[in-house]
Protein backbone atom coordinates (compact mmCIF):
# COMPACT_ATOMS: atom_id res chain seq x y z
CA UNK A 1 0.00 0.00 0.00
CA UNK A 2 1.35 3.47 -0.91
CA UNK A 3 1.70 6.37 1.54
CA UNK A 4 -1.32 8.63 1.80
CA UNK A 5 0.36 11.57 0.05
CA UNK A 6 0.44 9.59 -3.19
CA UNK A 7 -2.50 8.62 -5.33
CA UNK A 8 -3.55 4.99 -5.11
CA UNK A 9 -6.20 3.03 -6.95
CA UNK A 10 -7.42 -0.35 -5.72
CA UNK A 11 -9.46 -2.74 -7.82
CA UNK A 12 -11.73 -5.28 -6.18
CA UNK A 13 -12.50 -7.93 -8.76
CA UNK A 14 -12.35 -5.40 -11.60
CA UNK A 15 -14.25 -2.74 -9.64
CA UNK A 16 -12.47 0.37 -8.41
CA UNK A 17 -12.46 0.85 -4.65
CA UNK A 18 -11.69 3.97 -2.70
CA UNK A 19 -8.95 3.58 -0.13
CA UNK A 20 -7.55 5.82 2.57
CA UNK A 21 -5.04 7.22 0.06
CA UNK A 22 -7.84 8.31 -2.27
CA UNK A 23 -9.54 10.42 0.36
CA UNK A 24 -9.03 14.16 0.11
CA UNK A 25 -9.01 14.50 3.91
CA UNK A 26 -6.23 11.99 4.45
CA UNK A 27 -3.33 13.06 6.65
CA UNK A 28 -0.35 13.96 4.41
CA UNK A 29 2.68 11.82 5.06
CA UNK A 30 0.84 9.38 7.32
CA UNK A 31 1.65 5.73 6.73
CA UNK A 32 -0.39 2.87 8.18
CA UNK A 33 1.67 0.78 10.57
CA UNK A 34 1.21 -2.50 8.70
CA UNK A 35 0.47 -1.22 5.19
CA UNK A 36 3.70 -2.74 3.89
CA UNK A 37 2.75 -6.32 4.73
CA UNK A 38 1.90 -8.68 1.89
CA UNK A 39 -1.75 -9.85 1.69
CA UNK A 40 -0.87 -13.33 2.99
CA UNK A 41 0.97 -11.79 5.94
CA UNK A 42 -2.01 -9.54 6.69
CA UNK A 43 -4.32 -12.55 6.48
CA UNK A 44 -2.22 -14.62 8.90
CA UNK A 45 -1.81 -11.66 11.26
CA UNK A 46 -5.58 -11.04 11.22
CA UNK A 47 -6.46 -14.66 11.98
CA UNK A 48 -4.03 -14.79 14.92
CA UNK A 49 -5.28 -11.50 16.40
CA UNK A 50 -8.91 -12.55 15.91
CA UNK A 51 -8.25 -15.78 17.81
CA UNK A 52 -6.44 -14.02 20.66
CA UNK A 53 -9.00 -11.22 21.05
CA UNK A 54 -11.94 -13.58 20.64
CA UNK A 55 -10.67 -15.88 23.38
CA UNK A 56 -9.73 -12.95 25.60
CA UNK A 57 -13.12 -11.25 25.31
CA UNK A 58 -14.94 -14.51 26.00
CA UNK A 59 -13.10 -14.77 29.32
CA UNK A 60 -13.60 -11.06 29.95
CA UNK A 61 -17.32 -11.43 29.26
CA UNK A 62 -17.50 -14.44 31.59
CA UNK A 63 -15.75 -12.45 34.34
CA UNK A 64 -18.14 -9.48 33.96
CA UNK A 65 -21.19 -11.78 33.84
CA UNK A 66 -20.01 -13.67 36.92
CA UNK A 67 -19.77 -10.38 38.84
CA UNK A 68 -23.14 -9.09 37.63
CA UNK A 69 -25.11 -12.30 38.14
CA UNK A 70 -23.27 -13.74 41.15
CA UNK A 71 -21.83 -16.88 39.56
CA UNK A 72 -18.29 -18.15 40.06
CA UNK A 73 -15.99 -17.59 37.10
CA UNK A 74 -15.49 -21.31 36.38
CA UNK A 75 -19.13 -22.01 37.21
CA UNK A 76 -20.44 -19.64 34.54
CA UNK A 77 -18.17 -21.24 31.93
CA UNK A 78 -19.24 -24.82 32.68
CA UNK A 79 -22.77 -24.63 34.09
CA UNK A 80 -24.77 -24.79 30.88
CA UNK A 81 -28.14 -24.72 32.67
CA UNK A 82 -30.28 -22.99 30.08
CA UNK A 83 -33.41 -23.70 32.10
CA UNK A 84 -32.16 -21.07 34.56
CA UNK A 85 -33.28 -17.61 33.44
CA UNK A 86 -30.37 -15.87 35.21
CA UNK A 87 -27.84 -18.12 33.52
CA UNK A 88 -29.39 -17.36 30.11
CA UNK A 89 -29.14 -13.62 30.82
CA UNK A 90 -25.51 -14.07 31.88
CA UNK A 91 -24.80 -16.03 28.70
CA UNK A 92 -26.35 -13.24 26.62
CA UNK A 93 -24.00 -10.73 28.25
CA UNK A 94 -21.04 -12.98 27.43
CA UNK A 95 -22.32 -13.28 23.86
CA UNK A 96 -22.65 -9.50 23.45
CA UNK A 97 -19.21 -8.71 24.88
CA UNK A 98 -17.71 -11.60 22.91
CA UNK A 99 -19.18 -10.33 19.63
CA UNK A 100 -17.87 -6.83 20.23
CA UNK A 101 -14.41 -8.10 21.16
CA UNK A 102 -14.15 -10.82 18.53
CA UNK A 103 -15.42 -8.88 15.52
CA UNK A 104 -16.15 -5.17 15.88
CA UNK A 105 -13.09 -3.98 17.82
CA UNK A 106 -10.65 -6.07 15.69
CA UNK A 107 -12.32 -4.85 12.48
CA UNK A 108 -11.58 -1.20 13.25
CA UNK A 109 -8.16 -2.11 14.62
CA UNK A 110 -7.23 -3.81 11.33
CA UNK A 111 -8.47 -0.82 9.34
CA UNK A 112 -6.22 1.45 11.39
CA UNK A 113 -3.21 -0.87 11.04
CA UNK A 114 -3.68 -1.56 7.31
CA UNK A 115 -5.12 1.75 6.04
CA UNK A 116 -4.18 4.40 8.59
CA UNK A 117 -7.64 5.12 10.04
CA UNK A 118 -10.47 3.08 11.53
CA UNK A 119 -12.96 3.26 8.64
CA UNK A 120 -11.40 3.62 5.20
CA UNK A 121 -10.37 -0.04 4.80
CA UNK A 122 -14.04 -1.00 4.49
CA UNK A 123 -16.46 0.13 1.80
CA UNK A 124 -18.90 2.21 3.82
CA UNK A 125 -20.49 3.73 0.74
CA UNK A 126 -24.11 4.27 1.76
CA UNK A 127 -26.80 2.52 -0.31
CA UNK A 128 -28.42 5.14 -2.56
CA UNK A 129 -32.19 5.06 -2.37
CA UNK A 130 -34.57 2.71 -0.62
CA UNK A 131 -35.21 0.36 -3.57
CA UNK A 132 -31.92 -1.62 -3.34
CA UNK A 133 -32.57 -2.17 0.38
CA UNK A 134 -36.15 -3.35 -0.28
CA UNK A 135 -34.86 -5.75 -2.93
CA UNK A 136 -32.32 -7.18 -0.49
CA UNK A 137 -35.11 -7.81 2.02
CA UNK A 138 -37.14 -9.49 -0.75
CA UNK A 139 -34.10 -11.60 -1.66
CA UNK A 140 -33.56 -12.88 1.86
CA UNK A 141 -37.26 -13.63 2.42
CA UNK A 142 -37.71 -15.36 -0.92
CA UNK A 143 -34.67 -17.62 -0.49
CA UNK A 144 -35.93 -19.21 2.77
CA UNK A 145 -37.54 -22.32 1.20
CA UNK A 146 -34.40 -23.00 -0.86
CA UNK A 147 -32.22 -22.63 2.25
CA UNK A 148 -34.53 -25.06 4.07
CA UNK A 149 -34.10 -27.55 1.23
CA UNK A 150 -30.30 -27.24 1.38
CA UNK A 151 -30.45 -27.68 5.17
CA UNK A 152 -32.45 -30.88 4.73
CA UNK A 153 -29.85 -32.23 2.31
CA UNK A 154 -27.14 -31.36 4.81
CA UNK A 155 -28.95 -33.24 7.60
CA UNK A 156 -29.12 -36.37 5.44
CA UNK A 157 -25.33 -36.66 5.36
CA UNK A 158 -24.02 -39.43 7.59
CA UNK A 159 -20.42 -39.86 8.64
CA UNK A 160 -19.09 -43.40 8.26
CA UNK A 161 -17.79 -43.24 11.83
CA UNK A 162 -20.81 -43.41 14.14
CA UNK A 163 -19.08 -41.70 17.04
CA UNK A 164 -18.19 -38.69 14.88
CA UNK A 165 -21.70 -38.54 13.44
CA UNK A 166 -23.26 -38.58 16.93
CA UNK A 167 -20.82 -35.95 18.19
CA UNK A 168 -21.60 -33.56 15.32
CA UNK A 169 -25.35 -34.07 15.64
CA UNK A 170 -25.14 -33.39 19.38
CA UNK A 171 -23.32 -30.13 18.61
CA UNK A 172 -26.18 -29.22 16.29
CA UNK A 173 -28.75 -30.01 18.99
CA UNK A 174 -26.79 -27.97 21.54
CA UNK A 175 -26.70 -24.98 19.18
CA UNK A 176 -30.46 -25.27 18.63
CA UNK A 177 -31.03 -25.50 22.38
CA UNK A 178 -28.92 -22.38 23.00
CA UNK A 179 -30.74 -20.44 20.29
CA UNK A 180 -34.13 -21.36 21.70
CA UNK A 181 -32.99 -20.41 25.22
CA UNK A 182 -31.64 -17.06 24.00
CA UNK A 183 -34.83 -16.23 22.09
CA UNK A 184 -37.27 -17.54 24.72
CA UNK A 185 -38.91 -14.25 25.66
CA UNK A 186 -42.47 -12.98 25.68
CA UNK A 187 -41.62 -9.33 26.23
CA UNK A 188 -41.06 -6.75 23.50
CA UNK A 189 -37.99 -5.53 25.37
CA UNK A 190 -36.54 -9.04 25.28
CA UNK A 191 -37.19 -9.17 21.55
CA UNK A 192 -35.29 -5.89 21.04
CA UNK A 193 -32.33 -7.20 23.05
CA UNK A 194 -32.24 -10.35 20.91
CA UNK A 195 -32.45 -8.30 17.71
CA UNK A 196 -29.51 -6.23 18.93
CA UNK A 197 -27.45 -9.27 19.99
CA UNK A 198 -28.24 -11.72 17.17
CA UNK A 199 -29.30 -9.27 14.47
CA UNK A 200 -27.26 -6.08 14.64
CA UNK A 201 -24.06 -7.13 16.43
CA UNK A 202 -23.66 -10.39 14.50
CA UNK A 203 -24.46 -8.80 11.15
CA UNK A 204 -22.15 -5.80 11.56
CA UNK A 205 -19.28 -7.67 13.22
CA UNK A 206 -19.22 -10.77 11.03
CA UNK A 207 -19.60 -8.82 7.80
CA UNK A 208 -16.79 -6.41 8.68
CA UNK A 209 -14.47 -9.35 9.33
CA UNK A 210 -15.54 -11.90 6.72
CA UNK A 211 -16.61 -9.75 3.76
CA UNK A 212 -14.84 -6.50 4.62
CA UNK A 213 -11.49 -7.93 5.69
CA UNK A 214 -10.92 -11.62 4.89
CA UNK A 215 -12.62 -11.65 1.49
CA UNK A 216 -10.61 -8.62 0.41
CA UNK A 217 -7.32 -10.10 1.63
CA UNK A 218 -8.09 -13.44 -0.05
CA UNK A 219 -8.82 -11.64 -3.30
CA UNK A 220 -5.48 -9.85 -3.04
CA UNK A 221 -3.85 -13.25 -2.48
CA UNK A 222 -5.53 -15.42 -5.13
CA UNK A 223 -6.31 -12.66 -7.68
CA UNK A 224 -9.72 -14.17 -8.40
CA UNK A 225 -12.78 -12.67 -6.73
CA UNK A 226 -14.95 -15.76 -7.24
CA UNK A 227 -12.39 -18.00 -5.53
CA UNK A 228 -12.09 -15.43 -2.74
CA UNK A 229 -15.86 -15.38 -2.21
CA UNK A 230 -15.95 -19.19 -2.24
CA UNK A 231 -13.17 -19.57 0.34
CA UNK A 232 -14.62 -16.83 2.53
CA UNK A 233 -18.02 -18.55 2.49
CA UNK A 234 -16.35 -21.79 3.62
CA UNK A 235 -14.55 -19.98 6.46
CA UNK A 236 -17.76 -18.17 7.42
CA UNK A 237 -19.72 -21.41 7.66
CA UNK A 238 -16.94 -23.36 9.37
CA UNK A 239 -16.57 -20.63 12.00
CA UNK A 240 -19.99 -21.52 13.46
CA UNK A 241 -18.85 -25.11 14.21
CA UNK A 242 -22.12 -26.66 13.06
CA UNK A 243 -21.47 -29.28 10.40
CA UNK A 244 -25.15 -30.08 9.84
CA UNK A 245 -25.82 -26.42 9.12
CA UNK A 246 -22.68 -26.00 7.04
CA UNK A 247 -24.29 -26.06 3.59
CA UNK A 248 -27.07 -23.49 4.20
CA UNK A 249 -24.57 -21.14 5.88
CA UNK A 250 -22.20 -21.64 2.97
CA UNK A 251 -24.97 -20.62 0.55
CA UNK A 252 -25.67 -17.57 2.73
CA UNK A 253 -21.95 -16.75 2.73
CA UNK A 254 -21.85 -16.87 -1.08
CA UNK A 255 -24.84 -14.52 -1.30
CA UNK A 256 -23.25 -12.08 1.12
CA UNK A 257 -19.95 -12.24 -0.71
CA UNK A 258 -21.47 -11.31 -4.06
CA UNK A 259 -23.55 -8.55 -2.46
CA UNK A 260 -20.29 -7.07 -1.19
CA UNK A 261 -18.47 -7.49 -4.52
CA UNK A 262 -21.24 -6.32 -6.84
CA UNK A 263 -22.64 -3.62 -4.57
CA UNK A 264 -19.24 -2.26 -3.52
CA UNK A 265 -20.59 -1.40 -0.08
CA UNK A 266 -20.30 -3.29 3.19
CA UNK A 267 -23.82 -2.10 4.02
CA UNK A 268 -25.42 -4.49 1.52
CA UNK A 269 -24.17 -7.73 3.16
CA UNK A 270 -24.76 -6.21 6.60
CA UNK A 271 -28.41 -5.51 5.73
CA UNK A 272 -28.87 -8.98 4.21
CA UNK A 273 -27.21 -10.66 7.20
CA UNK A 274 -29.37 -8.65 9.60
CA UNK A 275 -32.57 -9.57 7.74
CA UNK A 276 -31.61 -13.26 7.79
CA UNK A 277 -30.87 -13.26 11.53
CA UNK A 278 -33.79 -10.99 12.44
CA UNK A 279 -36.26 -13.30 10.70
CA UNK A 280 -35.00 -16.17 12.87
CA UNK A 281 -35.26 -14.09 16.06
CA UNK A 282 -38.80 -12.93 15.26
CA UNK A 283 -39.83 -16.46 14.25
CA UNK A 284 -38.61 -17.90 17.57
CA UNK A 285 -40.26 -15.01 19.45
CA UNK A 286 -43.73 -15.74 18.07
CA UNK A 287 -43.13 -19.48 18.28
CA UNK A 288 -42.32 -19.19 22.00
CA UNK A 289 -45.43 -17.08 22.57
CA UNK A 290 -47.50 -19.84 20.97
CA UNK A 291 -48.39 -17.73 17.94
CA UNK A 292 -46.37 -19.68 15.41
CA UNK A 293 -45.52 -23.18 14.25
CA UNK A 294 -42.72 -24.92 12.35
CA UNK A 295 -44.01 -24.04 8.86
CA UNK A 296 -41.26 -21.49 8.23
CA UNK A 297 -38.55 -24.10 8.86
CA UNK A 298 -40.25 -26.82 6.81
CA UNK A 299 -41.48 -25.07 3.69
CA UNK A 300 -39.35 -26.18 0.76
CA UNK A 301 -38.39 -29.49 2.37
CA UNK A 302 -39.62 -32.92 1.30
CA UNK A 303 -42.26 -32.85 4.05
CA UNK A 304 -43.87 -29.61 2.87
CA UNK A 305 -44.04 -28.19 -0.66
CA UNK A 306 -40.65 -29.31 -2.03
CA UNK A 307 -41.39 -27.43 -5.29
CA UNK A 308 -41.31 -24.27 -3.19
CA UNK A 309 -37.52 -24.62 -3.09
CA UNK A 310 -37.31 -24.28 -6.89
CA UNK A 311 -39.77 -21.39 -6.96
CA UNK A 312 -37.86 -19.80 -4.08
CA UNK A 313 -34.59 -19.96 -6.02
CA UNK A 314 -36.21 -18.44 -9.12
CA UNK A 315 -37.63 -15.53 -7.14
CA UNK A 316 -34.29 -15.01 -5.40
CA UNK A 317 -32.49 -14.81 -8.75
CA UNK A 318 -35.13 -12.37 -10.01
CA UNK A 319 -34.75 -10.07 -6.99
CA UNK A 320 -30.96 -10.39 -7.15
CA UNK A 321 -30.87 -9.29 -10.79
CA UNK A 322 -33.27 -6.43 -10.10
CA UNK A 323 -31.06 -5.36 -7.20
CA UNK A 324 -27.89 -5.49 -9.29
CA UNK A 325 -29.32 -3.42 -12.10
CA UNK A 326 -30.83 -0.89 -9.67
CA UNK A 327 -27.68 -0.34 -7.57
CA UNK A 328 -26.28 3.03 -8.62
CA UNK A 329 -22.50 2.76 -9.00
CA UNK A 330 -19.99 5.23 -10.39
CA UNK A 331 -19.43 4.56 -14.07
CA UNK A 332 -22.32 2.09 -14.32
CA UNK A 333 -25.03 2.90 -16.83
CA UNK A 334 -28.49 1.43 -17.01
CA UNK A 335 -30.10 0.15 -20.16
Amino acid sequence: MLPVHRKSTKFYGGRKLQTAMDKPNGVPGKQALLSGLRPAEKFLFSVIILFILGLGFQFFGAFIASQVYGYGFTEILTLGTFDDHRYVEASKLIQILGSIGTFIIPAFLFSYLFAGDMFSYYSFRSPTGILPVILIVAMMVSVIPFINYVAELNMRIHFPVDAVDRFLRNLELDAERIMRAFTATRSFGGLLINLFMIGILAAVGEELIFRGLLQRLLHDMVKNIHVAIFITAILFSAFHFQFFSFMPRFVLGMILGYLMFLGRSIWFPIIAHFVNNAMGVIYYYFNYRGNGDDVLEEIGTSSMLPMAAVISLLFFVLFFLLWFYRVPLPGKTRA
